[in-house]
């Protein structure tokens, strides 16, 4: 089913009867294991997976998460559009801007930390997340830990977490017994949250990834579900092209159920010009309930 398909549906009850019955989103929740008490975090998608198109047709695009079931979307980026614009694109589709990735060396330091903060708040979004966080030496990620804590305490009066995405080098840089990650967390704030990205975190340190949640957990506002790599469309539960395992994801999902993670955010970048591989995540999460 493509998501032409889907747009064409006249109601998600028809699209769930088009799964074979699954109600998506209560069915993802319970495969995550959902302890009692514990709220079912909520699906966002990551907009970058479909960068080449989303705003050359951003109603299009919203309309056609919505009815595949997503609760809301995290940016990268705007297309020159404002946090007024932004905030109307989402409240006319019935999603939330559940965050949104920016430079955490510019735009969150110095004076473009309000800037960020201001615009994140005039659009709606719960979380600011920095990908970007590479640095030269071990007094580096010290550094930026420090940085970054700061910007998650200011952050607090705007109702916002900030945060920082995990990369490949995070896990391969190691300073005196302990990886680049635990250094920018070893004296950063409780406030600051880590958004683990499944793929590339499992990639480096495989099974490692289920110690890194628990070791950090409460920090999880939000945790990137996406396939190792490399795969044909990175699609969740699609095996990679070389043969190599994919993300444990019964054991993934379980972890994470034991914290109240506000959201999981998919990702599937392989083909930035389609919506099918965001919408056949969601398949693939409906088939662990």
């Amino acid at each position: 089913m493509t998501f032409q398909n889907i747009l064409q549906k006249p109601s998600r009850r028809q699209f769930l009867k088009g799964l074979g019955g699954v109600a998506v989103l209560s069915g993802v929740g319970e495969s995550m294991g959902a302890v009692r008490g514990r709220r079912a975090p909520k699906l966002a998608a990551q907009l970058y997976s479909i960068h080449k198109i989303f705003w050359k047709k951003p109603e299009w695009c919203l309309e056609g998460l919505k009815k595949a079931g997503y609760d809301g979307v995290e940016f990268a980026g705007y297309g020159g559009h404002s946090a007024k614009e932004i905030r109307k694109y989402l409240a006319d589709a019935g999603l939330v801007g559940m965050g949104t990735h920016v430079n955490g060396f510019t735009e969150l330091t110095g004076d473009g930390l309000a800037k960020t903060l201001d615009f994140c708040a005039e659009a709606g979004f719960a979380s600011v997340t920095t990908p970007h966080a590479i640095c030269k030496d071990e007094a580096g990620y010290r550094r930026f830990g420090r940085d970054m804590s700061l910007a998650a305490e200011k952050a607090v009066p705007y109702g916002i977490k900030v945060g920082i995405h995990t990369t490949y080098d995070h896990f391969r840089v190691s300073f005196n017994g302990k990886t680049a990650w635990d250094t920018i967390f070893a004296e950063a704030s409780p406030l600051l949250q880590q958004q683990v990205d499944t793929s590339n975190t499992f990639h480096v340190i495989g099974d490692g990834l289920l110690a890194l949640l628990e070791k950090y957990r409460g920090r999880h506002h939000s945790v990137h579900l996406k396939e190792n790599v490399p795969s044909a469309t990175a699609t969740l539960g699609e095996r990679p092209t070389d043969g190599g395992r994919i993300v444990p994801w019964r054991q993934v999902l379980d972890c994470l159920a034991a914290e109240d993670v506000a959201w999981h955010v998919v990702e599937a970048e392989a083909v930035p010009d389609s919506l099918d591989p965001l919408a056949n995540s969601l398949k693939f999460l409906a088939t662990l309930a």
